[in-house]
């Protein structure tokens, strides 16, 4: 495959001259790196949508797949998007905040898919003040991750990226030096700043659970937040908080594991 250098190219509407009579209700910002074929099933997936209430923004890491080349075949639809070497995903998430000009923040990256924009909802958010809204999300193998709030989320992150919509104006931004648990940090640093949070139960995407906030051995990253976060005691709960969680699981696997077994007998 013939090599690109890397360089700084942006396209999309806004680059041919577009102009904005309004902000949309939502920006969807995506970011990828080498990953054409995802790329291209989620922007099928999001312009099944009427786009009058979201704008997509897609910042790229500067690849040479031939992203490149399918943001341009897209460029019509597409708001805006850039190409260029970045520092890490949340780098590419600042740059796509400060590139959007939504009301309301929404990350859908590669294995995701979009299910319903609930754009009634937000809109009701908008009038009332609300910084963070937060909808359930549908995992791989029908699991169903349901929001919470308050204390819970001083050890562990209780709101699920795809399914929370930030606005804009009072987003934190991301601290780039994480490499793949940012979106926690953010979240408790949003608890406590004493942002305006809403939970609500309709699913808004489906998240594919084999992106890099599966990896374990960055696992240490969520300590460092709750610690900076919260203090070190905190530390200590979420490490039994754990602990507990694996232990559920592995019972719920050994009681699918027999009652199949049982099953077939």
């Amino acid at each position: 495959m013939q090599q690109r250098e890397a360089q700084r190219l942006e396209g999309g509407r806004r680059t041919q001259g577009e102009a904005l009579d309004r902000k949309p209700l939502v920006s969807i910002i995506t970011v990828v790196f080498r990953d054409k074929k995802e790329l291209e099933n989620i922007l099928t997936n999001l312009f099944e949508f009427d786009t009058s209430a979201f704008e997509l923004i897609v910042i790229d890491g500067g690849s040479n797949d031939g992203t490149v080349e399918l943001l341009q075949q897209w460029d019509d639809k597409i708001a805006y998007w850039l190409s260029e070497p970045d520092s890490g995903i949340y780098d590419a998430m600042n740059k796509g905040i400060s590139a959007a000009h939504g009301e309301y923040i929404l990350h859908l990256n590669a294995g995701d898919r979009l299910t319903h924009l609930p754009r009634v909802a937000l809109a009701q958010c908008l009038t009332e003040g609300v910084d963070v809204a937060s909808f359930p999300v549908l995992m791989d193998q029908g699991e169903m991750f349901r929001p919470k709030t308050g204390f819970r989320l001083r050890i562990d992150n209780t709101w699920h990226h795809q399914g929370t919509f930030y606005f804009r104006a009072r987003h934190l931004g991301y601290n780039a030096q994480y490499r793949v648990f940012g979106d926690l940090d953010l979240n408790q640093r949003m608890l406590k700043n004493g942002r305006i949070v809403r939970l609500f139960d309709q699913v808004v995407s489906h998240h594919l659970n084999n992106g890099i906030s599966m990896s374990r051995a960055d696992f240490h990253e969520v300590y460092k937040s709750i610690r900076d976060n919260f203090g070190t005691p905190y530390v200590a709960v979420a490490f039994l908080w754990f602990k507990y969680k694996g232990m559920r699981q592995r019972g719920k696997r050994l009681a699918t594991y027999l009652a199949s077994g049982i099953s077939k007998s």
